[in-house]
């Protein structure tokens, strides 16, 4: 009975084992592709989740079409793992959190801000091949800044955009 125990208690070890390394190898998958869509290098402390399909990145870094650089903080990112197989969509949530983001060039002038500190990020938005990611919600609060957008019905986006200073 216990050499029946111990091969159950062998082979469930190692199926936990497989399934983290295959969810591993899929999440740095979706993090360069999230960078090739983004079409920007993404550095930072890659932490993959156990069974989830999720990565954390600690301390990232990267920069954004000359408009926005974040320099430091924690972003999760969760994938559809179907959509990044065979989609022509690939949908992700990120969300970050104490994230200390600068605004470069016309951003910068437009926000009346240099560097902000980001208390909280939330968005979710799909990647395709053709097209501009479609933005199904975004949520910025911060102490400097606010901003609210979500999809309401179809295509047609909606949102509240009050940027203000304290």
């Amino acid at each position: 009975m216990r050499v029946f125990a111990g091969r159950w208690i062998f082979l469930i070890s190692w199926g936990v084992l497989l399934v983290a390394l295959l969810n591993a190898g899929a999440g740095f998958w979706a993090l360069k592709r999230l960078e090739r869509k983004a079409r920007t290098p993404i550095r930072g402390h890659f932490l993959s989740h156990l069974i989830q399909p999720a990565f954390t990145l600690r301390n990232p870094s990267l920069a954004w079409k000359e408009r926005l650089q974040v320099l430091s903080g924690t972003v999760w990112v969760h994938y559809d793992p179907l959509s990044l197989i065979f989609g022509q969509k690939f949908r992700v949530q990120i969300g970050g959190e104490d994230l200390t983001v600068r605004f470069v060039n016309e951003w910068a002038e437009s926000q009346g801000l240099g560097e902000v500190r980001l208390d909280r990020i939330q968005a979710d938005f799909a990647f395709s091949d053709q097209e501009d990611p479609e933005i199904f919600s975004l949520h910025v609060d911060s102490p400097e800044l606010q901003f609210h957008f979500s999809e309401k019905s179809g295509n047609l986006v909606k949102g509240v955009l009050p940027a203000t200073e304290n």
